[in-house]
């Protein structure tokens, strides 16, 4: 058996992944954040911390469910993990609600707006849906499913915003319409009962926040 693939490595290897990602994003602060105004630059940090947060809860999912560590099959690596993914959709919230401030200012008051109230509704959704999970009940996949469809419209709104506004390169805003539409339509057809893969809701803000950053 080769190193790479021994129990330990297994273990390492993936947080040393999200330390790294985690001391990119510092750096990359570091470089460009006081390029730019105080608000651009929490809200970029937020959209790119929501994506860094959810990883270490997709790290202990990978482990669980994938890799089987020993540790894994206890009611606090469970709810450690989802306690990080839940975090994540919170600070996705945070991040958004200053996207919509910058949008606002910049001239868009429909989008923006409806789509920080849509990617709500839907947070508030997964959240009661993941902490009545850990309580003991019952998945509730309808919920599931619903804040899903959601969280790629209300996102969807994000980039129709950013395409009026032009606060980003417009690159940006139809990256941001097309992945939350295209993953739901594809979703929706493909595996119309299983459609929650959280990740996919961090990586629009992950690019936006890049963005704000670097652009």
């Amino acid at each position: 058996m080769s190193a790479i693939s021994t129990p330990r490595t297994r273990v390492v290897l993936p947080f040393a992944i999200v330390g790294a990602f985690a001391l990119a994003l510092l750096l990359l602060l570091a470089l460009y954040g006081p390029r730019v105004s105080l608000e651009r630059s929490m809200t970029a940090g937020l959209l790119i911390a929501c994506m860094v947060i959810f990883s270490v809860g997709g790290v202990l999912f990978t482990g669980r469910a994938f890799w089987r560590w020993p540790t894994s099959d206890t009611q606090r690596y469970l709810r450690l993990e989802r306690g990080f993914v839940m975090s994540a959709v919170v600070v996705t919230c945070l991040g958004l609600a200053l996207l919509h401030a910058l949008l606002h200012d910049a001239g868009d008051s429909v989008f923006a707006l409806l789509g920080l109230v849509t990617y709500l509704i839907g947070a508030v959704v997964v959240l009661v849906a993941e902490t009545a999970a850990l309580s003991g009940s019952a998945w509730a996949n309808t919920q599931i499913i619903l804040y899903v469809v959601l969280a790629f419209l209300g996102q969807a709104a994000f980039g129709a915003a950013l395409l009026r506004t032009g606060l980003l390169p417009a690159w940006v805003g139809w990256a941001t319409v097309l992945w939350n539409a295209g993953w739901l339509a594809l979703l929706s057809i493909l595996r119309p009962r299983d459609i929650y893969y959280p990740a996919l809701h961090h990586v629009a803000p992950l690019v936006i926040g890049i963005a704000l950053l670097t652009l």
